[in-house]
């Protein structure tokens, strides 16, 4: 009987830290702006590639000076959220 709740415990701990990490992972690709608000667009058809952005803008401050400045009317969105265009040009790889 000991063994048997001892084998229990043990399966529904490693569950436990599975799910938490499960959960944790997902959470981290929720999370994430460049796939979830700018891919679908950002495909180097409708616009300007992610490859593209990194060539063009070398800097944080460069590309989102461009947004805040150039960015096309499908960007009003972001305009007015200086922070979350950081957070794109950081997710996406640009230098700070």
């Amino acid at each position: 009987m000991k063994n048997a709740i001892c084998c229990f415990l043990v399966l529904f701990f490693a569950f436990l830290v599975n799910v938490a990490f499960i959960t944790e992972s997902n959470a981290l690709e929720r999370t994430k702006l460049w796939p979830n608000m700018c891919a679908s667009c950002h495909d180097g058809t409708t616009a300007i590639s992610k490859d593209a952005i990194r060539e063009k803008f070398q800097t944080v401050d460069a590309f989102t000076k461009a947004v805040l400045k150039k960015g096309g009317r499908c960007m009003n969105i972001l305009k007015n959220d200086e922070d979350l265009i950081r957070k794109v040009a950081i997710e996406i790889g640009l230098k700070e």
